[in-house]
């Protein structure tokens, strides 16, 4: 069985995950959902716009929960780094404090759920390679603010959770990992 990782979010490293959804969410909501400036044409919003940003953020979800390796060991760089810059910027534009507010309760990665985060992060690196200048911004965007929200005690660690349940057992299912 794997082992739970260590890392730890600050209030700041959260505020740069949902400051950062919330940049793409205004602009995708300002946009119309079509990518384009303001007023572009076509009504209504179009969800799937939204997918590069999402999945990437369910990548970072889920890389956070590795205890280890590569994966594990960026993510927790980039979580400790993204806590840092988010603390010293709540403090110096509001004077707040930055307590830690990582749930209780992680759950871990199954070694079919690592093998299933192994080819997820495949996929996105292929995406990302390929992909043009704005896509390789929202892929990005989308891994950092996952790694800030995934450990989080609030709405996004609840999802998270989910997320490493819904890998950990399609891993399992794929790889034919009996435990």
């Amino acid at each position: 069985m794997n082992s739970v990782t260590t890392a730890t979010v600050s209030l700041g490293g959260v505020t740069i995950g949902l400051g950062i959804l919330a940049w793409h969410l205004t602009k995708w909501w300002r946009t119309g959902g079509k990518g384009g400036g303001p007023g572009a044409p076509g009504g209504g919003r179009d969800p799937k716009v939204l997918l590069p940003l999402l999945s990437s953020m369910s990548l970072g979800m889920v890389s956070i929960t590795a205890a280890g390796g590569l994966i594990g060991t960026a993510a927790t760089f980039l979580l400790n780094t993204g806590s840092l810059v988010g603390n010293w910027s709540l403090v110096s534009l509001t004077g707040t404090a930055t307590p830690e507010v990582t749930r209780s309760g992680l759950k871990a990665l199954t070694p079919g759920g690592c093998a299933l985060l192994a080819i997820y992060f495949v996929v996105c690196v292929a995406l990302w390679k390929s992909g043009a200048k704005i896509l390789k911004g929202k892929i990005a965007a989308g891994v950092i603010a996952g790694v800030m929200l995934g450990l989080s005690a609030g709405f996004s660690g609840v999802a998270s959770v989910a997320l490493v349940t819904i890998t950990n057992t399609v891993g399992d299912k794929i790889t034919g990992v009996v435990l």
